[in-house]
């Protein structure tokens, strides 16, 4: 009664709502030990690993959210402030539908997700101002998936997936950038609005992370350029010659996956290019990594 009386007076609400729903998702910790075993490096294998990422970092920042809430207040444990139940809930909603994605293209390597990658974590909502508690759990959550993220950045093959490394080096960055802001203003009587950018900043890092953990996972959302492309652009060889106009392009809009295009290069039914003899894409333009030659053209 005396912890109900005092979360009452701080408009806590009970976490027992959701207690059931945090219960299920916990295959997400044995879902991405899982994924860690796996060897192949097929679009399957890739793609289990993507869906098992996913259901683990939103059930670990859900579950470091409500844990953290109760550390650090242990008279109201089972009450949390009203934007960290709503928040917690929009995290742990998804995770089951990730727990059935792995599932089917552990089955299926060719299947469609049906959502669109990167996924990105739910909004905020707030009605009053952030806690000390809050910020807590964020950075926590944040510290935990920044963690086993970079760990999988330094395990990539040396010399290998150049662009997943320049990328993750970026996003790596900003996410610190966060950190430091955070770092510079946070002080024990942090007024409201301060507490609001710091809430604001541990977003958009634990966002990154996120986000980072999918491309790892999934190589091809490193280079989403391809969704520039348009019919007529100019397409050149490896020598700089010409070889005709983009006719159509090919790849999943959802997944990010890019899988080639057409070439009109003055022959009946043209030429089909895949997206592993694209070398860059810039505006209006696009070189390939092999010669005119190698693509049967004289």
């Amino acid at each position: 009664m005396l912890r109900w009386l005092r979360s009452t007076l701080r408009g806590e609400l009970s976490i027992a709502g959701l207690e059931a729903r945090r219960r299920a998702g916990g295959i997400a910790y044995s879902l991405i030990d899982e994924a860690d075993e796996l060897d192949s490096t097929d679009r399957g294998a890739q793609l289990f690993r993507l869906c098992a990422w996913n259901a683990y970092a939103l059930q670990t920042i859900a579950d470091t959210l409500i844990e953290c809430d109760a550390r650090d207040d242990p008279p109201t444990a089972g009450y949390v402030p009203r934007s960290t139940l709503l928040y917690s809930t929009a995290c742990v909603e998804p995770v089951p539908a990730w727990v059935r994605r792995a599932r089917i293209v552990q089955g299926d390597p060719h299947a469609r997700l049906g959502v669109g990658l990167p996924a990105h974590l739910p909004p905020w909502r707030h009605d009053e101002p952030t806690t000390h508690g809050e910020l807590h759990g964020l950075r926590t959550a944040y510290e935990t998936l920044q963690a086993r993220v970079e760990s999988s950045v330094q395990g990539l093959p040396a010399g290998e997936e150049s662009k997943i490394r320049a990328r993750a080096g970026r996003m790596l960055g900003q996410m610190s950038s966060c950190l430091e802001y955070v770092d510079a203003i946070m002080r024990p009587d942090l007024g409201p609005v301060d507490r609001g950018e710091a809430r604001d900043r541990l977003l958009e890092a634990l966002g990154g992370a996120f986000e980072l953990g999918q491309l790892v996972a999934f190589p091809a959302l490193a280079d989403a350029t391809w969704l520039e492309i348009e019919a007529g652009w100019l397409v050149l060889d490896c020598a700089g010659n010409r070889v005709g106009f983009v006719q159509r392009i090919y790849g999943d809009r959802g997944s990010g996956e890019f899988s080639g295009i057409d070439v009109d290069a003055g022959i009946a039914g043209g030429v089909h290019v895949p997206a592993g003899a694209v070398s860059t894409i810039d505006p209006g333009e696009i070189t390939l990594r092999v010669q005119r030659e190698e693509l049967g053209l004289p």
